[in-house]
């Protein structure tokens, strides 16, 4: 049997020839056959046209969202790479600020520098400060100039300070190059023609008007400073930079003035002193004198006496501190010194309505009891002194003064109260010039102690919390 199938694609050459045929048999059912196969051909001509046109079409929009699938990656690529290198940057400079808090003296500041060097993996690190301000505490290796020279050559570099802070360009646009990072940057063949750096004024934290210095860092790629690129993190890292130098040296400025103060307190006031006890001795010997003048003779030399102990105490804690006091010990019963210091406070336990006991190897303390040791017996009651008068000070109203005296090898004398110690000064409690909390308080008291208890070869320590209150123990050598 012949195959019936038709052949789409040579549809029109037999519609043609069905054509002929009906025209020559004049047969109208087979015309109108034949037309209405030609427009079931041509609507199938146009459909397959619409349907080549449309592949064409989601071709090209397939093509059109691979292209945007291709450009989206890559701009998530491209935004995960900066992420991660501004996180790298991130770690770097939290590590440049922990290598900057290690600053404790300006001696440390050439292992900074090289440090900074070092992390950044830079080429030179160049730091400049304020001669007038700084020269007498840097070493050597660190570069100091006027302040007028450094003011005028960062305006140089930075004309325009409002619109940027810093310098950020190729090292050949630098103005000066030696002078911000000195000689050795130049080498042997002259000034470097590659590479790229960075220039920061550093300022001063109580005054950030005020110009300390400079510093400035170089790298020999061309591109890691250029000009377009942000510099807020190295702006901030140099600001806490120039901070600890300024802090640095603010205390070394305070502890010169202190020690000026004391040389001054411990010599210069003790001639003048000297006259001043001389006087009612003077009077006296005149005679003539009303009972009242008598009295108030008596206050005067009183007074110039305790003067004149507070600064023989302070030139003995001087010597302490140096480790050039002699200590002449001898038997020291430290029970009477307790009943002094007890009788001296009396009007402020009394105020206060305070108590103050004291026991002797666990049980009260009772008639003919001694608890001696071997010292000097003034230092011992100026320790002994600080250390009550201190636990009176904390102690909330009403409330009791514990002193415990025990021990048959190393003996110890604790000083307790129901106060508890500002936990920001716990641990430097013994440390010059540390108090919290108290008017007048000169942070001496406990540091006195400290060092008179070394000075008997003993120990001082300290213990405290919220709910036990605080207790100060004394050690010393059987």
């Amino acid at each position: 049997m012949a195959s019936t199938h038709l052949d789409i694609s040579d549809l029109p050459a037999k519609l043609a020839e069905l054509e002929t045929f009906a025209l020559e048999r004049n047969d109208y059912r087979v015309k109108r056959l034949v037309g209405e196969l030609k427009r079931a051909a041509k609507m199938q001509a146009t459909s397959q046209a619409l349907l080549r046109e449309e592949g064409l079409g989601l071709r090209k929009e397939v093509d059109r969202l691979k292209k945007q699938a291709v450009t989206l990656q890559s701009q998530v690529e491209t935004a995960f790479e900066s992420y991660h290198s501004s996180l790298i940057t991130f770690e770097k400079f939290r590590s440049g600020i922990r290598i900057v808090e290690q600053m404790r003296t300006h001696e440390d500041l050439p292992g900074i520098v090289e440090g900074i060097k070092k992390l950044f993996n830079l080429r030179a690190v160049g730091l400049l400060l304020d001669e007038a301000e700084y020269a007498p505490f840097l070493p050597d290796s660190i570069r100091r100039a006027p302040l007028e020279t450094i003011r005028r050559a960062v305006k140089a570099a930075i004309p325009d300070p409002v619109r940027r802070a810093s310098f950020m360009g190729p090292v050949t646009e630098v103005p000066d190059l030696e002078f911000f990072f000195g000689p050795s940057i130049l080498g042997g063949g002259g000034a470097p023609r590659l590479g790229s750096c960075f220039v920061y004024p550093l300022k001063d934290k109580f005054g950030p008007q005020k110009m300390v210095g400079v510093i400035g860092f170089f790298d020999g790629n061309p591109k890691r400073y250029a000009r377009e690129k942000r510099a807020d993190f190295l702006e901030h890292f140099c600001d806490i930079l120039g901070y600890a130098v300024v802090d640095v040296t603010d205390r070394k400025k305070a502890d010169a003035l202190r020690e000026d103060v004391e040389r001054m307190t411990r010599h210069d006031l003790k001639s003048p002193l000297t006259a001043i006890l001389t006087l009612p001795q003077l009077f006296r010997r005149e005679g003539n004198l009303t009972p009242r003048q008598t009295e108030m003779l008596n206050l005067v030399q009183s007074a110039g006496y305790r003067m004149l102990h507070m600064i023989n105490q302070s030139l003995d804690l001087y010597r302490m501190e140096r480790g050039a006091y002699e200590l002449t010990p001898q038997p020291v019963d430290i029970l009477p010194i307790l009943d002094n210091i007890a009788a001296e406070l009396r009007g402020m336990l009394e105020s206060r309505e305070l108590s103050m006991d004291i026991a002797v190897r666990g049980r009260p303390r009772q008639e003919g009891d001694a608890f001696v040791v071997q010292g000097e017996e003034m230092l011992c009651y100026t320790m002994f002194s600080n250390l009550v008068r201190n636990a009176l000070e904390a102690s909330p109203p009403g409330g009791r003064i514990a002193v415990s005296l025990t021990g048959d090898g190393p003996l110890d004398v604790a000083v307790h109260n129901a106060g508890a110690v500002p936990r920001e000064i716990r641990s430097r409690f013994f440390q010059k010039y540390v108090t919290a909390g108290k008017k007048d308080g000169t942070g001496l008291g406990t540091y006195g102690a400290r060092l008179i208890a070394q000075t008997h070869g003993g120990r001082i320590r300290m213990d405290t919390s919220d709910s036990h209150g605080t207790t100060v123990v004394v050690q010393f050598p059987r």
